[in-house]
């Protein structure tokens, strides 16, 4: 009789030890909630940041990229299939010259024009007979977005003396631009870190070169 008390006890003992009490239960649920709330809220202020960085990374990759190819055509720039002049106009957000574009046998009329925060590309093949460029029919698309210039210059000319003295451009004194530079300010999200990247570049036109 007397094991069979100690064993009752035992076994009363056991089950103490090895359940949990209504308050340390409330206890564990609390800090879970506590963690898991703290959790939740480092996610929240974290997916912004993140997702910020990835479309600043993207955006910057994609300039980067397009200013390569904008690199190229500036200075491929050449007389147009009907005899015009390299360059058609150059101004602070817009510039549109005469280069092969494709690579095929004929020249095409190309503009690059930021426009909001959209840097476009257009691109007019020539046809008809007598040849033109129909610019109604010009095929536009937007190669890099995110661009935060505002009222800043993408594009900047200059003479022979670049990279000094750059030039006040209007339809009289194109045919003095041998070097263009481009300056693209890339922000994907105005309100969030990373900062604004700057990428930049500059090209001389071999067609106009003056110091052969």
């Amino acid at each position: 009789m007397l094991l069979t008390w100690q064993e009752h006890n035992m076994n009363d003992d056991f089950r103490k030890r090895a359940g949990f009490t209504l308050v340390e239960i409330i206890v564990v649920i609390a800090i879970s909630s506590l963690l898991i709330a703290g959790l939740i809220r480092f996610m929240a202020g974290a997916l912004p940041v993140y997702r910020s960085t990835f479309l600043q990374s993207l955006a910057d990759e994609t300039a980067r990229v397009q200013l390569q190819r904008i690199s190229h055509e500036i200075r491929s720039a050449q007389t147009s299939d009907t005899g015009a002049f390299p360059i058609v106009e150059a101004s602070p957000q817009r510039f549109i010259f005469y280069a092969n574009a494709d690579s095929d046998a004929s020249i095409e009329r190309i503009r690059y024009e930021l426009i909001g925060t959209d840097l476009i590309r257009g691109i007019t093949q020539p046809s008809g007979i007598p040849i033109s460029y129909n610019t109604s029919q010009e095929q536009a698309s937007i190669v890099a977005r995110s661009i935060r210039n505002g009222a800043n210059p993408v594009f900047y000319y200059y003479g022979s003396n670049y990279p000094a003295d750059p030039l006040e451009v209007d339809s009289a004194n194109i045919v003095n631009i041998t070097y263009v530079s481009f300056t693209l300010t890339i922000d994907a999200d105005t309100a969030q870190d990373p900062a604004a990247v700057v990428v930049q570049s500059q090209v001389q036109l071999r067609n106009l070169k003056t110091n052969l």
